[in-house]
């Protein structure tokens, strides 16, 4: 049989309207399978590689909705359309009766020919498409999984020697300062500079390989988040009082413990509050507030500082997104950062957002489930 080859089952209790059925839709490039009853159309349906299927709703036994129902919710067979032929009144009940059950159109005794194939011909154009979408999902997914590893690999293989010439640099910065000119210190510097954002970009890309590769665990155990957010002020207070800025955090009362990646939300909240340091001007606060919503722990790291343009909002999460924000020290950003926080948050099960307007600072939320992490369903 040819590939292309339409599979269409017509399903009635009465041979008159199979006959009819039939005689209407054959052509070339179609096969006709006919069943008389529920029972034999999911036969024949978990069996067959379906492009359509026109369900008779009066049916003794098992009606139409009932097949339809049974039909979409079988993984073989739930993304095959459906087409109810009935003779029921148009009421807006039964319509909509069907639609739930997942048909996608309806025709009406007694059949209109060229209707009947009018609407037959647009959903098998419809499978077609269906078809091709997801060929192309399938060569994409690949092209993605080969286009990780190949970063993956080049990532880590370039860590290494560059982590080394770093390493170098900053012995000669230690040792050597003091012998140097002012030009080769404006070079040194430059080098460090360079070579930390080279090193910062390979880990966050390894970081986003490794997540969207499918090879990221995460290591959940119960924790006080008020202990969390005291580690991350600690971590960061020393590049806030360089630009004088004040850390605080504000916490509801009796938050209860929650459970969670440790390493990975405090990478999270270590991106989160750098970013407000990095793009905040001096003498400004930034403030971590925790409180409960819901079923959700949510957690905003809220500054004072440039504010980000409404249009660029939309696309800060992307993958090497940068604002048209700068860093109030010169500070440089890779555009994965964010991205990196995203997937984080949501592998938790949460959300993140951002408010933000210009000129008076910026506040990132995300959300954690109390209920703990949702297990995630491989596809």
């Amino acid at each position: 049989m040819s590939s292309n080859l339409h599979k269409i089952l017509i399903v009635d209790d009465r041979p008159e309207n199979l006959y009819s059925l039939e005689s209407m839709l054959a052509e070339e490039g179609r096969e006709i399978l006919k069943a008389n009853s529920g029972e034999e159309a999911l036969r024949i349906a978990f069996k067959e590689d379906l492009s359509l299927i026109l369900l008779d709703v009066q049916m003794p036994e098992m009606d139409g909705f009932e097949v339809a129902h049974m039909l979409k919710s079988t993984i073989r067979t739930r993304k095959t359309p459906i087409i109810f032929v009935t003779a029921i009144s148009k009421e807006r009940k039964y319509l909509l009766k069907g639609l739930d059950e997942g048909a996608m159109d309806y025709l009406f005794k007694p059949l209109d020919i060229d209707i009947t194939r009018a609407k037959v011909n647009t959903l098998l154009q419809f499978y077609n498409q269906q078809k091709e979408l997801e060929k192309k999902n399938a060569e994409l997914a690949i092209f993605n999984d080969d286009k990780n590893y190949f970063i993956g690999v080049a990532s880590h293989d370039l860590r290494n020697p560059l982590g080394n010439i770093l390493m170098l640099a900053e012995f000669i910065e230690q040792e050597a300062w003091n012998n140097l000119s002012e030009e080769h210190r404006s070079y040194l510097s430059v080098i460090i500079s360079s070579f930390r954002n080279m090193i910062e970009m390979l880990n966050n890309l390894l970081d986003v390989t490794k997540i969207e590769s499918g090879h990221f665990d995460l290591l959940i155990q119960e924790v006080k988040i008020v202990d969390l957010i005291q580690q991350i002020i600690g971590e960061n207070i020393t590049s806030a009082d360089k630009k004088n800025i004040t850390l605080e955090f504000s916490l509801a009362d009796d938050l209860p413990n929650i459970k969670l990646d440790v390493t990975q939300i405090k990478q999270v909240l270590n991106n989160l509050v750098s970013n407000a340091i990095k793009y905040s001007h001096a003498y400004k606060g930034i403030e971590i507030v925790a409180e409960i919503k819901d079923n959700d722990m949510i957690i905003s790291v809220i500054d004072q500082g440039q504010g980000i343009p409404e249009i660029e909002q939309a696309n800060i999460f992307l993958p090497f997104n940068k604002s048209s924000v700068r860093g109030t020290a010169g500070e440089k950003s890779t555009g994965l950062g964010l991205t990196i926080v995203k997937k984080v948050v949501e592998s938790h099960g949460g959300k993140i957002w951002l408010l933000s307007e210009v000129g008076n600072g910026s506040t990132f939320s995300f959300s954690l489930p109390l209920k703990g992490i949702p297990v995630q369903e491989s596809n």
